[in-house]
């Protein structure tokens, strides 16, 4: 526990009382017991008070070293706070109490995949599904891991089998529409997108994957719509503006195109793909020299690009690791093929 959280001084302002307020904090260290601290501790980590509830978590771990679900959440909070080691360590010890926790292998395995280990999230998951074959968390995380590793056909069977234990279950839906998108299967992704939003329409994640698919599938106008109604629910990111500003392109709509790729440039710079499509914008409404400027540095890009690959691919390749060499030289031929 960090010095700060633990020596909080007296209350009377809520940030010195650990995201409670005043009143409940001398409350509960009153009166509070282990179940208490823990119940404020997961209501203050559904807030997103991820530091706060790491306090009241730990007043709980001082009493009872030993408890589960305040073990398990303060691994949650650490994760949420990017320590995914101190995560891991955590479950780990969740695992030696009991070593049939499917919590605890599931948030394990959340964590590997943010530290991009996804054969080892793979491995929690499969673990979990022996624990419990109906854990529909455990299909959809192993599925989203498969799918890290460009194994579209098995994410999209772990998903659906997600789908069917928990039909209302959205981030399943949402990651087997992203499947069947990467599959090329475009209207059944829609559908799976469309299904998502059924349950909730406001899922920001659904509305810009059912866009991107549109755009793909070559229906611009839907594409544009769905990315608009995308913007309106959550602040607008780098993917939305670039599949949004290719869509704009399209339809001819060249300066709406610029005004988007302009804001995806102006978070990377590296983007290659954007400052091609903004040299055929210029190049379309007769900006012949920016046009120029654009494409020569998307070359420049890409040039770098094509060298880091194929560096890669023959370094993987004398390793033995075929398939990431593959991949490596499928990045060439895509980059050339553009």
């Amino acid at each position: 526990m960090e010095r700060s959280l633990v020596t909080g001084g007296p209350p009377g302002k809520e940030s010195q009382s650990h995201g409670t307020s005043p009143g409940r904090y001398q409350y509960l260290m009153r009166e509070g017991g282990v179940e208490a601290f823990c119940a404020e501790g997961l209501r203050l980590s559904r807030k997103g008070l991820q530091n706060e509830a790491l306090f009241w978590f730990e007043q709980v771990l001082r009493k009872q070293p030993a408890h589960i679900p305040a073990l398990l959440g303060k691994g949650f909070a650490l994760g949420k706070l990017g320590r995914y080691d101190e995560e891991i360590q955590i479950c780990n010890r969740v695992l030696e109490l009991d070593p049939e926790s499917v919590d605890a292998w599931l948030q394990k395995g959340f964590a590997f995949g943010k530290q991009g280990r996804f054969e080892d999230r793979i491995a929690c998951c499969e673990r979990a599904l022996e624990i419990n074959p109906n854990s529909a968390e455990a299909w959809n995380l192993k599925g989203q891991a498969l799918g890290n590793l460009g194994q579209w056909d098995a994410e999209l069977d772990c998903c659906t089998n997600a789908t069917i234990l928990r039909p209302r279950y959205i981030g399943a839906w949402v990651n087997r529409g992203y499947a069947l998108m990467q599959l090329k299967r475009y209207r059944e992704a829609i559908s799976s997108f469309n299904h998502a939003l059924r349950i909730y329409p406001d899922y920001c994640t659904a509305w810009i994957n059912k866009g991107v698919v549109h755009c793909l599938s070559g229906d611009n106008e839907r594409a544009v719509s769905c990315l608009e109604r995308a913007e309106k629910i959550c602040p607008a990111n780098d993917r939305t503006q670039y599949w949004k500003g290719l869509a704009l392109s399209r339809l001819g709509r060249y300066t709406e195109s610029l005004e988007c790729l302009s804001r995806v440039i102006a978070n990377d710079q590296h983007n290659a793909d954007a400052w091609v499509i903004m040299s055929n914008c210029h190049f379309m409404l007769g900006n012949l020299d920016e046009s120029g400027r654009c494409f020569m540095i998307a070359y420049g890009i890409d040039k770098k690009d094509i060298r880091e690959l194929v560096s890669r691919g023959l370094s993987t390749m004398r390793q033995g690791n075929r398939r990431e060499a593959l991949e490596c030289l499928s990045g060439v031929f895509g980059i050339l093929l553009r």
